[in-house]
Parts: C-alpha cells; structure tokens; sequence
C-alpha cells in the first residue's frame, strides 16, 4: 500500500468514527433527559444572557431534573471593569469547540481555549458517547433584528422537537440550521443535545427588555419541556405514546440554513458600501428578498441590488436576510447571510386535552 492510500484510509476511518460518535450521543425522543445547563454570556458582552443566568441563580425553578446555571466567559464579561464586557478576551469561545482543540491540552493557548476545555470536562466530554449534559441551552444576542432565533443541528432530533415546541408556543419564533457536519465548533455541542437561543436587535453591552422577557421565557418553556418529556416516557415507555402525560404531535416546521455569505464591497481593500436602508433593520428570516432589492448603497448613490451581488442566482429562488449588519461579524469580513428555507415535519410531546 501506497503512504499517500495509507493515509487517506486513516483519515476516512477517523471521519467516520466521529460521525458514528456523533450520532450515537445524539439525543433522541425515546430518551430522557436528566441535566440540563443554561449558559449565559458565552460572549461576554452580551449582557441579556448573563441577567437571566444571575436570576436563575437567585430563584432556581422546580425541576425533577439535574439544572446546571453557568457564566459562559467570565474573564471576557468583567475584562473592562465596567460592566459593558468584551465579546472575548484572545479569540471567540463559541469557536473552540471542534473535537482537535478541545484536546490541545498543555499547549500554549488562549483564554477562551482553556475556558472551552474546562466547560468540556464539565458538561462533556464531547469526545464520549455519554456526556455529562443531556442538553444545553446557550443564550446570545445580535445586533441584527432576528426577533427570536433558535439555531440547532441538522440532525440533533430532541432539539427539533424542542423548537417544534417552541414554535407551537409562538409561531414568531425562527429556527436557524447549523452546518450538517459531524464536529461542529460551538458549545452546545458538547453536550448530546444543544440549542442556541438568539434574541435581537439589542446593542452590545445593552439590555432590551421585551426582549429580555422574550429570551427568559423561551427558557423557561424549554425547561417545562423537558419535564413534559421525560413525564411522557416515564408514563408510556419509549414507543412515542405518553400515557396520561401527553401525546405525540407533528408540526411542519419551517428551517433556514445558511446559503450564502456575503462581505460589504470593498475597494483597495477598505469597505466601500454599506447595508442600504431599505434592508437595515428588516425583521429577518420573514420575506425572501427580490432580486430587485437593495442590498449596499455607496455614499456616491450607487446601489448594489441582489441581482448584481448574485448574478447566477435565478427568479423565484428563496433567499431570507439574516444577521445583516451584525457588529461581531464585521471581523468576520461578513455583511450580511442570506439563507434559504426547507420544511420538515417534526413531531413533539404536547399535553393531552
């Protein structure tokens, strides 16, 4: 066998094992859920999470199930000494969470690469089957007007049916898809099931507070969830019937992915237009944008309209706005992501009538 055969083998086996990893610790509706964790302020400027995390803490619900309360990035939230935190210290935490760093044990490293490590052994490992989490609720804001968003796993079925939950509860909640990939770099994942609740527009260091309102409810209701789950199979077994608990319910949800990532136009290197105002602000994931709509304006007057930053693109082709103008993102060299939409059935505990 050839050295170049060898290691192509090696490296398809080695995917392979982490796809069979990741869908063996997936959860699933036929098993309960027995710690969940709620981590606020995983940046650290991103104040709402951090308030429901300090309130959860004070007046813990009822739960029959192991709760977990944790500060995402401490070192990022009091970095300033002025409350107003920073979004991290050396490198984004949301972004340390692929398998290969989360074992760069005893290397030189940066703030939130250690703080991953810790938050693994933790709620983890990510690297095992049984992780000591069940499931993760990670609370963000945005700069950009998403309303509420939940983003998950293609492939992760308790956090779909929890967002089918979710939605049944108020229909303007979004749910975003993440990369179908089998090591996703972001913290929920290391536990077996993970969901990102996102809440804007709310400036950075800031705090709305319909928002917030919005944001402690989601958890809240996703807490109660989880109860009702686990009553279900306590009471009917793992066959999809819930006894006197509750029943099986299918709802058609609506699922946006990322299709496109688009940076602001630059010349020499500089940005050169900006979100045009018809777009800043639009309530995203709601309409699909025409190929006529203005996406960058430049101070001369020229528009840039989505036919002309996607020429290939063709009439009738679903694109919905999502995190336009979003701050963090600008170091990203990204603007704005367009998605597109599928629909899917999924199927959730509700009460019985």
């Amino acid at each position: 066998m050839h050295v170049g055969s060898a290691i192509v083998v090696m490296t398809t086996s080695l995917v392979m094992s982490t796809a069979r990893l990741q869908e063996e610790r997936r959860t699933n509706h036929k098993q309960p859920i027995g710690h969940v964790a709620v981590v606020g302020a995983t940046h650290g400027n991103e104040r709402m999470g951090l308030v429901i995390v300090d309130e959860l803490r004070r007046a813990p619900p009822t739960c029959a199930f192991e709760l977990s309360v944790l500060v995402g990035n401490e070192a990022a939230v009091v970095a300033t000494g002025t409350g107003a935190g920073l979004r991290y210290v050396d490198t984004d935490l949301n972004r340390c969470f692929a398998l290969d760093d989360l074992a760069r044990e005893g290397v030189p490293d940066a703030s939130e690469e250690r703080r991953a490590r810790e938050l693994d052994r933790l709620l983890g490992p990510k690297r095992s089957a049984q992780p000591r989490c069940d499931l993760i609720l990670d609370l963000h804001s945005t700069t950009s007007n998403t309303g509420v968003l939940l983003c998950l796993h293609p492939r992760d079925t308790f956090a779909l049916e929890l967002a089918a939950h979710l939605t049944s509860l108020d229909p303007t909640i979004r749910v975003a898809l993440w990369p179908d990939t089998d090591d996703v770099a972001l913290l929920p994942t290391i536990a077996r099931s993970g969901l990102t609740i996102e809440v804007g527009a709310c400036a950075h260091s800031t705090v709305v507070y319909s928002l917030l309102v919005r944001m402690r409810q989601v958890v809240l209701d996703a807490l109660a969830y989880v109860e009702l789950h686990n009553a279900c199979l306590r009471a009917g077994g793992s066959g999809g019937a819930g006894g006197d608990a509750g029943e099986r319910r299918q709802s058609e949800l609506s699922l946006y992915k990322r299709a496109y990532t688009l940076d602001y136009p630059r010349t020499d290197g500089r940005v050169s237009a900006f979100i045009h105002p018809m777009l800043q602000g639009v309530r995203e994931l709601v309409e699909p944008l025409q190929l006529s709509a203005p996406i960058f304006a430049s101070l001369d007057g020229s528009v840039a309209r989505l036919s002309a930053v996607l020429p290939a693109l063709e009439e009738g082709e679903e694109l919905f706005p999502m995190f336009v103008n979003e701050a963090a993102y600008v170091e990203k060299d990204v603007a704005l992501i367009l998605a597109s939409r599928e629909r899917r059935e999924v199927a959730f505990w509700a009460r019985g009538e």
